[in-house]
């Protein structure tokens, strides 16, 4: 599989340009090369998160394994509170170190490092 390199979208087979963001694929990055960096258990940190690497020009995409948007289940009721949420933080293995340096700097203890061997 490979990813946009602009917007990280998974593309399926050999497109010349990204489905969403129409740039030009004369650079992508393949799945192995991407790695858990931790994960939060909030959207509000994760999008935090992402965001600050992105400005920092580290590469990253979050990933939510809660559900659809990050709700565990779709609340059908105005008063349902959502359970907790888990997202993941990934960025390229070279940005590894940088990535990490930047989330202690910035969400501290919002986020748990991924125990990388």
């Amino acid at each position: 599989m490979v990813y946009c390199p602009e917007c990280e979208l998974e593309l399926h087979g050999n497109p010349s340009h990204c489905y969403i963001c129409g740039r030009k694929m004369t650079e992508t990055r393949s799945e192995a090369d991407w790695i858990v960096l931790g994960t939060v258990e909030n959207k509000m940190y994760a999008d935090l998160a992402r965001e600050t690497l992105i400005s920092a020009n580290v590469p990253a995409v979050v990933i939510s394994k809660s559900g659809f948007f990050g709700n565990i289940g779709l609340p059908l009721v105005p008063f349902y509170k959502p359970q907790s949420s888990t997202f993941e933080i990934r960025v390229p293995r070279e940005y590894l170190a940088e990535a990490s340096e930047i989330l202690d700097m910035t969400i501290g203890d919002k986020w748990q490092k991924e125990d990388i061997h």
